[in-house]
């Protein structure tokens, strides 16, 4: 009996040893699962570090010069909203033969002569015109001959006005050869020719203002 109380407590504590042993490796074990699942995920989804945000980058662009330079005047005998009262007043008098119609902006300008110097239109003591300062903007013109058309209608010298050893024969607006020659036999002052040019590229071509 004393051999068999013995064992028992024998037995009994190898019980408590042996379970305290399995609990310990099992939960030595599942810390072990848990972080092989930690390393696992990281391992799958890869950090991507945080890039700093930038700025919006705006573009500033300078306004561009959207009228040329050079200063013409015009004879002017009269501004209207419709193309019936221009052409009214071409009508009203013989001496107005010579004068055209200039479109821009919806105003119809009754202009008999154009120059880049004033004194050239200006008619001292006359109460039929006036002179009218403008500027020629084309600056919304795709084509280059119209670009470059104020530049053109610019010069005094009308060998140059004729593209004569100028080199830029190439950029002549449409037309501008038979132009001129048709408007010869109109007039033969150079300031009423470059009128009736303005009047008829104008015309064509909406991209062209006046800038007064």
């Amino acid at each position: 009996m004393r051999f068999s109380k013995t064992f028992s407590k024998f037995s009994y504590t190898l019980a408590i040893i042996h379970g305290f042993l399995i609990g310990a490796v099992s939960i030595g074990l599942f810390a072990i699962f848990i972080q092989w699942q930690d390393i696992s995920t990281t391992a799958e989804t890869p950090v991507i570090p945080a890039t700093p945000e930038k700025p919006e980058q705006v573009e500033v662009t300078a306004p561009a010069d959207v009228t040329t330079p050079t200063q013409f005047y015009a004879k002017q005998h009269g501004v209207f909203t419709t193309a019936d009262g221009a052409t009214a007043l071409l009508q009203s008098n013989p001496a107005m033969k010579s004068a055209a119609i200039v479109i821009t902006d919806g105003k119809y300008y009754v202009w008999s002569a154009a120059s880049t110097v004033e004194s050239e239109v200006k008619v001292e003591g006359s109460t039929d015109s006036f002179v009218k300062p403008f500027k020629i903007n084309s600056s919304a013109c795709t084509e280059q001959s119209m670009q470059k058309l104020p530049v053109f209608l610019a010069n005094q010298d009308p060998a140059k006005f004729n593209f004569a050893g100028t080199g830029n024969e190439g950029a002549k607006p449409k037309d501008w050869d038979s132009n001129i020659t048709a408007l010869s036999t109109l007039s033969k002052d150079f300031n009423v020719i470059r009128v009736q040019l303005l009047s008829h590229y104008f015309a064509q071509n909406d991209c062209l203002k006046i800038e007064l």
